[in-house]
């Protein structure tokens, strides 16, 4: 494992004994337990070690969903503002391009990745600026159109609502939406999907697990069948790309922002960039 991931652990860690104000003795075990895990578990995939110690961190913290207050508000902002974002969708003349690019500048919103911006809104609006690193929109809504069935993985909290907004312009009769099977981190649940009436415009289910990323061997039986025969699938943010990136399912789509710099070394890309990539057979990502 990159020493740059264990540096992002526990910075994770210490943003927590911070936001809970952790004293003393907790503060003491929540540190030492998760330093041993570091030590000793580098054999784990950066998915998996930030479920052990979100898992942890609910015990010692005695909560079961550190950051739903973080999540409420971040829905809530964006999908306040909605109909606004809908309008300029529309007005645009390649609205499904627009939509797509929306929803990975909303990759923005992710505590894991520790880049929540102050006044989301106005980063949203910032980012739109952009232009794709990686771009494979063109390839993506052809398969799209084409095929009897769509899965699309969510990421996180706010950036849902960008989800919903895509997800209207696909239109596609045969498209499941896939939360978490329990709050991790600030990523989409059933509770988030229902906060913004993702359950409007698809069919929503959860992966029935509890990482921040999807990891199929861990999932239910209904996602690995759903993900088995899905003719696309639509993986968004670093955390499922992460956890999919050896995958060998065909029509495999990565739409995310590159939020730190080995996700970028490892897409040929630059730290903050826009990319919406398929995954190639023979494709050689792969984290130390």
């Amino acid at each position: 494992m990159d020493n740059r991931c264990l540096t992002c652990h526990s910075k994770t860690v210490d943003l927590l004994i911070d936001k809970f104000n952790l004293q003393g003795e907790v503060a003491g075990d929540f540190s030492s337990e998760v330093n041993h895990l570091l030590t000793n578990c580098k054999h784990l995939s950066n998915p998996y070690l930030a479920l052990l110690i979100h898992r942890l961190a609910k015990k010692k913290i005695q909560n079961d969903d550190l950051y739903r207050e973080e999540k409420k508000h971040a829905n809530s902002i964006l999908n306040s503002q909605y109909k606004k974002w809908v309008a300029f969708v529309n007005e645009n003349d390649e609205s499904l391009h627009i939509a797509a690019k929306l929803a990975v500048v909303g990759n923005i919103v992710d505590y894991g990745a520790h880049s929540v911006p102050t006044n989301i809104p106005a980063k949203i609006e910032e980012l739109l600026a952009l232009d794709f690193a990686l771009d494979d929109r063109d390839e993506m809504f052809a398969e799209i159109e084409k095929a009897e069935s769509v899965l699309y993985l969510g990421d996180n909290a706010g950036e849902i609502v960008f989800d919903k907004l895509f997800i209207q312009h696909l239109n596609h009769p045969n498209l499941t939406y896939v939360v978490r099977g329990n709050p991790i981190i600030n990523d989409v649940t059933l509770e988030d999907a229902e906060q913004v009436g993702m359950q409007d415009v698809c069919r929503v289910i959860s992966n029935g697990h509890d990482a921040p990323s999807t990891l199929v061997d861990n999932c239910s039986e209904e996602f690995q069948e759903l993900y088995t025969k899905a003719a696309v699938v639509i993986s968004k943010g670093q955390g499922n790309f992460e956890g999919l990136l050896n995958e060998k399912k065909e029509s495999l789509y990565f739409m995310l922002m590159a939020k730190c710099d080995i996700m970028a070394e490892m897409l040929g890309v630059n730290k903050g960039d826009l990319i919406i990539t398929k995954k190639q057979e023979g494709s050689l990502w792969h984290l130390k």
